[in-house]
């Protein structure tokens, strides 16, 4: 069994899984190619803050990995299941995204952006409209929570191991990858609120706790090590339209997941803390956006939209079987006595 695998259901109400078991490959896609673009990008740049190249990236190849998966695999999604709640401000934000880089005559980081956004969106809709035909399959989408900061944790620490200017160079790196500014602190933030809400749930594995702390401490020191780039002066891009209209769409957007995910945590009482730190990690995210401007990179727009694809496709999902819902054979009353 694997380490981040929940405890398997009986064999009377285990459902039959979209892929091998709940560990779904195309799930951990977008999280496998987040940590290589962070480390081994196939298109390298040099260091400095927002200074990404165009060449084509690790999401690019997982976005149409997961796209062909969902679209053209066995068991592929139908038409109808592509559909989630918050199309029409998906598209709102795409539209924004592509007019600010036609208003900025092909300027290099509205670009980025907007391949981001792309390559994020197409793995939300392909995991969301796949995962949602089984009530376990949106487990899937979790244990890439746990690589991503396994793997960036491992990264951090193993630079802090070589002194502090070091790390202050891996962790500009990872920015000019990313198209960030302090990214990789902003990643750990968010998945050690997503591993910690999973390592919550009653008969969650050790390795989920152990996860969340170590993680916890990557971003402590991370932070420490090249600040966290939060502050009240962000909030003055505000004055610029393209960027207020992109805020306000995405506030909108982020809203509704949080809205589903906290429902969740109501619908589904066993997994409830996971969906709780869904719930908060969502707000999280606009917090980010607000006092750090749109500097999270690839790392934020692929974990919220990871996150994101695990509410929807649970929120369309089968309800999950139990015991309670098994019938119960009525007693026949004895008949009564005619006086």
């Amino acid at each position: 069994m694997q380490p981040f695998e929940p405890r398997p259901d009986t064999a009377d109400v285990r459902p039959a899984p979209v892929a091998r078991g709940l560990w779904c490959w195309p799930a951990l896609l977008p999280a496998a190619a987040l940590v290589m673009d962070a480390a081994w990008p196939l298109h390298p740049v040099a260091p400095g803050p927002l200074r990404p190249g165009l060449g084509p990236n690790w999401l690019d190849v997982a976005a149409l990995t997961c796209f062909a998966w969902a679209a053209f695999g066995r068991g592929r999604a139908r038409r109808e299941q592509w559909g989630t709640p918050l199309d029409g401000r998906i598209l709102a934000g795409l539209l924004l995204a592509v007019l600010h880089v036609l208003r900025t005559a092909g300027a290099l980081e509205p670009i980025q952006w907007l391949r981001q956004i792309t390559a994020s969106g197409l793995c939300f809709y392909a995991l969301a409209a796949r995962l949602r035909r089984d009530p376990r399959a949106p487990d899937a989408i979790w244990p890439g929570f746990a690589l991503i900061v396994i793997a960036l944790s491992a990264y951090v620490i193993g630079f802090a191991t070589q002194g502090l200017a070091a790390l202050e160079r891996a962790i500009l790196e990872v920015d000019a990858r990313w198209a960030s500014h302090h990214g990789l602190s902003k990643a750990l933030l968010l998945g050690t609120l997503l591993c910690a809400g999973r390592a919550c749930e009653p008969g969650a594995r050790p390795l989920w706790r152990v996860t969340a702390l170590v993680a916890g401490v990557a971003c402590a020191v991370s932070a420490f090590a090249g600040g966290a780039g939060l502050g009240v002066g962000s909030l003055e891009s505000l004055d610029e339209p393209f960027y207020f209209s992109t805020t306000i769409v995405t506030f909108t957007f982020l809203a509704g997941l949080t809205r589903m995910a906290w429902l969740l945590s109501r619908d589904r009482p066993d997994e409830a803390w996971r969906w709780r730190a869904a719930a908060a990690a969502f707000p999280l995210i606009a917090a980010l956006l607000a006092f750090g401007g749109t500097t999270g990179g690839e790392g934020l727009r692929a974990l919220a939209a990871l996150a994101g694809a695990a509410v929807v496709a649970t929120r369309a999902a089968p309800p999950l079987a139990s015991a309670a819902a098994v019938p119960t054979l009525a007693v026949a009353e004895p008949p009564r006595r005619v006086a």
